[in-house]
């Protein structure tokens, strides 16, 4: 390869101010630190969603994060959101961990305790969600949440309920917390957004029984994840919720060997340059967890960039033999 002519490496990440344009900035910095001619990264911003996905597989960038990790399996199977328009041809970098949920709170005075409950309440509902456009994660996840506990949308608007759709996620928990919402469905649970709603608003928060979870299963093969008692200030109940944890760093087949080994790299060696950015946080109330090892980033829902997985299993030796 000409060292001399290589075009900036193009990389989309998220709206410009939230942590996948950290992880992007990251591995820019480690491109331009280890390469003779300091090849330089054009970050795109993006929604760190199906956009970021779908501008990868077009070739209009070379590298995109995504979260969670999960749906690049829906991408490539084509299901979930990306039905009828699978994008086979995704690769996987790494995944850098971080526990999330998507999780339904509900006023408590409504006396609403399941999402069977919410299901068959009778009065008009106000519901916050993320936006539902086939590249919103958000809201796709929120809609599956609310469809496996039977709660129908339509028949909620034809109560007289209304539904708001946002794009950030905190402004869903705002709704909610501010009284401008009966009912929300959201993720990024590990921000202090989260607990001020739970301070400062009497609410619940909603546990899928087990049936839910079958039927998530059942719809798109995702799965769940537990959070414990007392996760959220004031609220002892364990909680049930769809799994929507992880960033993963996407690529496809165009990439080539040498680029692709490099940022492998960065997954390897230099994980401490993004994390301790995070170092300050308690673990379990991080956005990203720590230390990045890259034992875990291996570990993706769908297979890695053969160059990626072969510096992986080189380290893996080397560490082995140690």
């Amino acid at each position: 390869m000409d060292t001399q002519r290589r075009p900036p490496l193009r990389i989309k990440a998220d709206w410009g101010g939230a942590n996948l344009l950290r992880a992007a900035g990251w591995l820019t910095q480690w491109v331009w630190d280890n390469t003779e001619d300091n090849r330089r990264g054009l970050i795109h911003t993006g929604r760190g969603m199906g956009d970021n996905l779908v501008a990868l597989s077009r070739g209009e960038v070379d590298i995109a994060f995504a979260t969670p990790a999960s749906f690049a399996r829906l991408a490539r199977e084509g299901r979930g959101p990306f039905a009828g328009r699978g994008l086979d041809d995704l690769l996987a970098i790494g995944v850098l961990s971080h526990r999330d949920a998507m999780v339904p709170a509900v006023r408590a005075d409504l006396g609403l305790s399941s999402l069977a409950e919410v299901a068959a309440h009778a009065g008009p509902l106000r519901i916050a969600l993320g936006v539902n456009d086939p590249d919103g994660f958000m809201g796709y996840a929120g809609d599956l949440v609310l469809r496996a506990g039977g709660v129908d949308l339509d028949e909620i608007a034809r109560r007289g309920g209304t539904i708001t759709r946002h794009e950030q996620p905190f402004d869903a928990v705002a709704d909610l917390r501010e009284g401008r919402a009966d009912l929300m469905v959201s993720e990024a649970i590990m921000t202090p957004d989260w607990q001020a709603l739970a301070t400062e608003q009497d609410v619940r928060f909603l546990s899928l029984s087990d049936a839910e979870v079958q039927r998530i299963h059942d719809e798109d093969g995702l799965g769940v994840i537990g959070i414990p008692g007392g996760y959220f200030s004031g609220h002892e109940e364990p909680i049930v919720a769809l799994d929507y944890s992880d960033w993963i760093c996407l690529t496809t087949s165009r990439l080539d060997d040498e680029t692709a080994e490099l940022l492998a790299r960065a997954f390897i060696e230099n994980g401490s340059a993004l994390d301790r950015g995070y170092r300050h946080l308690p673990l379990d109330y991080s956005p990203l967890r720590y230390p990045i090892d890259f034992r875990e980033a291996r570990r993706t829902p769908i297979p890695l960039h053969p160059a990626v997985d072969a510096a992986y299993r080189r380290a893996a030796a080397e560490q082995e033999a140690r």
